[in-house]
């Protein structure tokens, strides 16, 4: 792969459960062009649970982000909490409704974080995760 190889998209996600959809669906698009057709179950889970954490525990809208550089492809959210992300085991119990999503990323994903954005934790956060590399 070169550098003409490389791209990033940058996707605006209104504060609906319906910005999941949307956002799995712009993934697998921009992957199928691109010919990375191989990424997209583990990518498309991989959003899926970025930004249904956006939506559950963030008030406003949030912003995806998908960029393939040389070695990796890194998927991030923004959203409007400055809480930051954490990854709740008690919820990988079985029967349990929800908390399994940053342990899905954790075993996914080669390598994720968060750093939060603005100088308070009034200007939200973005989450990361990438694949490869």
């Amino acid at each position: 792969m070169n550098h003409e190889d490389d791209w990033e998209y940058s996707i605006n996600l209104p504060h609906t459960p319906l910005a999941v959809g949307v956002a799995r669906g712009a993934l697998r698009l921009m992957l199928r062009a691109h010919g990375l057709g191989e990424l997209i179950v583990t990518a498309e889970l991989l959003v899926s649970e970025l930004v249904t954490n956006a939506h559950v525990h963030a008030p406003g809208p949030s912003c995806l982000r998908v960029k393939r550089s040389e070695k990796w492809l890194r998927l991030s959210v923004w959203d409007t909490s400055g809480e930051p992300p954490r990854i709740r085991w008690a919820g990988m119990v079985a029967g349990a409704e929800g908390g399994r999503g940053l342990g899905i990323v954790e075993e996914l994903a080669d390598r994720w974080g968060h750093y939060s954005v603005g100088l308070s934790r009034t200007g939200g956060k973005l989450v990361w995760c990438e694949l490869g590399g």
